[in-house]
């Protein structure tokens, strides 16, 4: 069986990784790892798709991320991991917990920033606006911080 030192620690193609003692780590969709002196939270799968393709995978990049061909976290063996757009996932009506349609979002951003032209400059806690977080959130069904991130452009970002 391959295996590799990546940051002190052993990394087999099975799935497992030896902690710095020898011991096998427990498995936790993250891990704390000790990488260059500091200790991060880093996700298991993506330390062992890592090891074995450090030439063409950066680990740092996180446009991609490390998918479960069947689907289970918890086989984590190098043959069943694979790369994937993050953005498909994370990021619109694909992501399995999505709630709202694209369009949906559009037309969230739309009734949001109504009259904001005419606001100039008031910014986006202006009191004289049509639909407020909690006014968009009761008539779309979801939470007033999801249509918070959503306005803000911290979630669902277009391209």
């Amino acid at each position: 069986m391959k295996q590799v030192d990546l940051y002190g620690y052993k990394v087999l193609e099975n799935g497992t990784i030896l902690k710095l003692n020898g011991k096998p780590m427990a498995f936790h969709k993250t891990i704390q790892m000790v990488i260059d002196n500091e200790l991060k939270s880093v996700s298991y799968a993506r330390v062992i798709y890592y090891a074995f393709n450090q030439d063409t995978f950066d680990f740092n990049n996180h446009s991609f991320c490390v998918k479960h061909k069947d689907n289970n976290p918890k086989n984590n063996a190098l043959d069943n991991l694979y790369i994937s757009d993050e953005k498909e996932y994370l990021w619109g009506k694909k992501h399995k917990k999505a709630k709202l349609t694209d369009e949906e979002v559009e037309e969230i951003r739309k009734l949001y920033f109504i009259g904001e032209e005419d606001n100039k400059g008031n910014g986006l806690n202006n009191p004289t606006r049509k639909y407020s977080y909690r006014k968009l959130a009761e008539k779309f069904g979801v939470s007033h911080s999801l249509i918070k991130a959503i306005v803000k452009g911290e979630c669902r970002v277009n391209e």
